[in-house]
Formats: C-alpha cells, structure tokens, sequence
C-alpha cells in the first residue's frame, strides 16, 4: 500500500464498518486522507505515513479510543486538544519516532483512565502542560521518555498524585535538567530509571527508601559538575530498599570510589557498575551474599580483581573494556557458584589465575575472552588449556573451542591440550 493516497469512504449516510473497533495503518507514506465514520474504534495504529491528516481525519468524531499508537508520522507537530478531550477512555498513549513532534494539549490531564504514557526518538518533543485544578494522571502505570532532546524539564506537579505509578524511564534526553520526583507519593514503583542524561543535576538527595517496592534502579551518567559526594547522597537509606533486586549505574571516570551503600545491599541480585575509575573492587563485596550477577564495564582504571570476599551465589561475571586489567587473582575460586566468565576488551589482561584456583570453579560452564589480546596468545601456545579443560564452552576471539575428554575441537579439528 505504499502508493496509496487516498482512501475513500462509504457513501454519504452510510457508516463504515460500524462494528470496527481495532485498526492499523502502515507504511503508506504517501497517504493524505482517509474516512472518519470509525464511531467505535478502541484501537488505533497508525505507521510510517508521512501527513498527520489522516491521523486527524481517524480522530475527529471518535470517542470511545482506549488505545492510540503513532510511529513515523513525519508531519505530526502536535495532538489537537479535542483529540484527548474526546476519549476520556484512553488508557495507552504512543508517540515514537515524529521528529517535528513538539507537545502534548492540555487535555492531557482529563485522561483520568490513561495507563500507558510513552515518548520515544521524538527530537524536538520539549513540553508538557502545566496541570490545573484538580486533574491529575492519577491512573498512570508507565512513563516512558526516550530520544526527546528538546525536552528540559516536567512540569513540577505533572507527577503528583501518580500513586499508581510503577514503571518510569527517562533516557537519553540530552537537555533534560530536572525531573521533580515525589517519591512520597509514588508507593508503587518498582522500575526507576533516569540514564544517559548528559545535562541532568537535578538530583533527588535520599529519598530512595521511601520507595518500599522499587526492585530495579537504573542511574547515571550525571554531568561532569555533579560531585562525588552529591552523587553519593542520593543512595542514603538505600539499604532499607528490601526489595531492589537489579541496580545499574553509571558513574564518570575520575570518581575513584562507588558509593558506599551499595556494599550494604544483602538481597541485591544484579549490579552493573560503569565508568567509575576504580582500581579494585570495593572491599565489602561478601556482603552482598544474594548477589548472582555481576558486570563491570569500562572502568578505565581497574588494575586488580580480588575476589576474597566469598559471595555464595555469584553465577555470572562480566568484565568489559577495562584496558589496565593485568591479572585475575587466586581469590576467582572463592566464587564456588560460578558458572558463566565473560572478558571483553581487557588489553592488557595476560594470565587467568592459577591452576588450583581455576580447578575450584567447579560449576564453570561458560568462558568468553574477546579483545583481550595477550591473554588469547597465552591460549594459542596452548600454555592455560589445563587451568580451563574441565569448562564445556570455551570462545577466544569470537571463535568457539568445546573441551571434551582432554581434547579440543577449533574449526572442526582435534587437537591435544597441554
């Protein structure tokens, strides 16, 4: 249909498919209208047309929309206030990828059913009306705001009342500068993320621990003027978050230190830590005994991994661009759990840790060494096969090698380890 330019309704009179309630228009760039009799339409899609007129034509007598999803609609600048005043019913709002998309209408606030807010690679998106009166989102669900680098700021009581609030995203919005989080009126959210903001200081300072049912919290990077010890208060009281399960974060490269609440996370399950310039690993790691996963990724100035401290669950280590990693020391076999190995980007990385210490892991599945150039020639001398040959999977440089019996298989061929 990618041809199409007009789509013709019924006769005068006569309604046009008066039992629709679920409609979706793709890929028809060059469409400019289309009929408007939709009287019980509930779900609207409409995809990679380049006019809003057809969009416009769809919405103009309906008002019974639980659902409206746009992508691609080129010429889309704004959704008419009538729009949103009409269907006071509508639960799910998407707009993705409308680059000249600047705003939402007022009647955003009368959507007292809408669930589902969601913004995403809309460049130029750079406001939200200001609530009046009593009208507030206060049946919202999810918040979603992605690739909207027009945006700077809510509106400071957008997100009041918003009990219902389980799910909110903010990322890669490049002149986003605050966001008011009123975490005290926020009991249900369990999904926190606030990534990649480059221009972001408004910081919540503590706070976090009213959030009772928060189970992921993704944070960071913040701009180069945010100190260390700013960035460090907004985790006080963390370790009363009973419930977080998944903590990424981000931190910049001069900060030699991560913040020390972490360290007191005992039913924390995964941590990704990047950017930080660490040269170890905090001391304190054994209290994070539910701990499974761990990723720790582009810190610059890592040179030391000791693994002393036993975590007892620990399955799954990640270890990516970090170019001053020389060693993996004997404390590696502490980690009785172990399962998957990845090492990635690490230059400078030349031996795995002894024999003995290798031999602990005993459950070892899966290693993965790519970009890790001296290590790899170690393996190619075939001098460390006998520290891994109770492994199963084994990858150097992308390239599979399966150990068996004594024996490993590379490119289809057989060849004795020593």
């Amino acid at each position: 249909m990618s041809s199409l330019i007009e789509w013709k309704g019924d006769e005068i009179g006569v309604r046009l498919f008066p039992e629709l309630e679920k409609l979706s228009i793709s890929n028809c760039p060059l469409l400019k209208s289309t009929p408007s009799q939709f009287e019980i339409l509930h779900k609207l899609s409409i995809e990679g047309v380049d006019s809003e007129m057809p969009l416009l034509n769809l919405c103009s007598n309906l008002t019974s929309l639980v659902k409206l999803s746009i992508y691609g609609v080129k010429e889309l600048t704004c959704l008419p206030d009538e729009m949103l005043r009409n269907n006071v019913s509508l639960q799910n709002l998407t707009v993705s990828g409308c680059r000249e998309f600047r705003n939402l209408p007022q009647s955003l606030y009368n959507l007292h059913s809408l669930r589902s807010l969601q913004i995403h690679f809309c460049p130029n998106f750079s406001s939200f009306p200001i609530p009046s009166g009593e009208n507030y989102l206060t049946s919202l669900q999810t918040l979603e705001l992605w690739d909207c680098d027009g945006l700077a700021s809510l509106p400071s009581g957008m997100l009041e009342h918003c009990r219902s609030l389980g799910f909110l995203m903010v990322s890669c919005c490049n002149n986003l500068v605050s966001l008011p989080l009123h975490v005290w009126e926020m009991p249900s959210l369990f999904y926190l993320g606030l990534s990649d903001c480059p221009k972001f200081i408004s910081i919540p300072a503590g706070g976090l621990h009213r959030l009772t049912r928060l189970r992921v919290l993704e944070i960071g990077p913040f701009p180069e003027i945010v100190d260390f010890e700013a960035f460090q208060l907004i985790f006080n009281g963390i370790q009363q978050l009973l419930s977080l399960r998944n903590l990424a974060v981000t931190g910049l490269g001069h900060w030699n230190s991560v913040p020390y609440q972490f360290m007191q996370l005992s039913s924390l399950i995964h941590i990704h830590i990047c950017d930080f310039g660490i040269e170890a690993l905090p001391h304190r790691l054994d209290n994070l005994i539910s701990l499974e996963t761990l990723h720790l990724v582009r810190c610059k100035q890592l040179q030391h991994l000791d693994f002393s401290d036993a975590m007892p669950k620990l399955r799954f280590v990640d270890i990516r661009d970090c170019p001053l990693l020389e060693a993996l020391s004997d404390g590696l076999g502490n980690l009785v759990s172990l399962e998957e190995l990845y090492l990635h980007d690490c230059e400078k990385l030349e031996h795995l840790p002894s024999r003995n210490a290798m031999r602990h892991l005993t459950k070892l599945q899966s290693l993965k060494i790519k970009g890790c150039p001296k290590l790899e020639e170690s393996f190619t001398n075939y001098s460390q096969w006998s520290k891994i040959s109770h492994i199963s999977n084994i990858e150097l440089g992308g390239r599979r090698r399966t150990t068996v019996a004594g024996s490993k298989r590379l490119c289809g061929k057989s060849s004795q380890i020593v």
